[in-house]
């Protein structure tokens, strides 16, 4: 029978930013450990997840349907805007590693300054995100070994829009392998 505890709004969430092969969580209750840092605040459209997977179709001769069907690839996305303009997330938009950041100014004022890369670099972190039903407390942890920036959006600079980082991120195979993504969600019961 239906059961509306079931249905789920993501009404608030939190993403985490750390250096690969940093430890991440083991379950849904623990906080996340040293190493991880609060990504700041992200809009008000969330996140964004995509799953993209490529099929292979297998015809037979002289048979009008297909005849076996295999997976070829599968690509998870998870968009987020990012609404703090902090050292990461200039690193994460404009492909400069915060190493090849310099410190201008001093006290309140200091700030960065960076060259545009005449090649982008690959910047690659680990992406950790909370998905939090404040009603239901239904929680979604997922936890992304090796993220990379695969799309941005444009920055618009006025008086209607905040400026905002908006990054795609592609959920990459670890570097010693295994899975791109784990998730672990809160309230669900296996079927007896």
């Amino acid at each position: 029978m239906a059961n509306t505890s079931n249905v789920t709004v993501g009404s608030k969430g939190f993403a985490y930013f750390a250096g690969l092969g940093t430890t991440a969580p083991a379950d849904l209750t623990s906080s996340w450990p040293a190493g991880w840092g609060d990504a700041g605040i992200v809009s008000d459209e969330g996140l964004t997840e995509a799953l993209a997977q490529e099929m292979v179709t297998h015809m037979g001769w002289g048979i009008s349907g297909p005849i076996r069907r295999e997976p070829k690839d599968r690509t998870v996305t998870f968009k987020l805007v990012l609404t703090e303009a902090t050292a990461m997330a200039l690193s994460l938009y404009y492909s400069v590693p915060v190493g090849d950041m310099e410190v201008i100014g001093a006290g309140a004022e200091a700030g960065v300054a960076f060259e545009d890369p005449e090649t982008a670099s690959i910047v690659s972190i680990a992406l950790g995100l909370d998905i939090i039903d404040s009603q239901t407390g239904r929680h979604f942890r997922y936890i992304v070994p090796r993220a990379e920036v695969s799309d941005r959006d444009n920055i618009s600079d006025n008086a209607d829009n905040m400026h905002s980082f908006g990054l795609t991120f592609t959920a990459m195979v670890p570097v010693t392998g295994g899975s791109p993504v784990r998730r672990m969600i809160s309230k669900v019961a296996l079927p007896a």
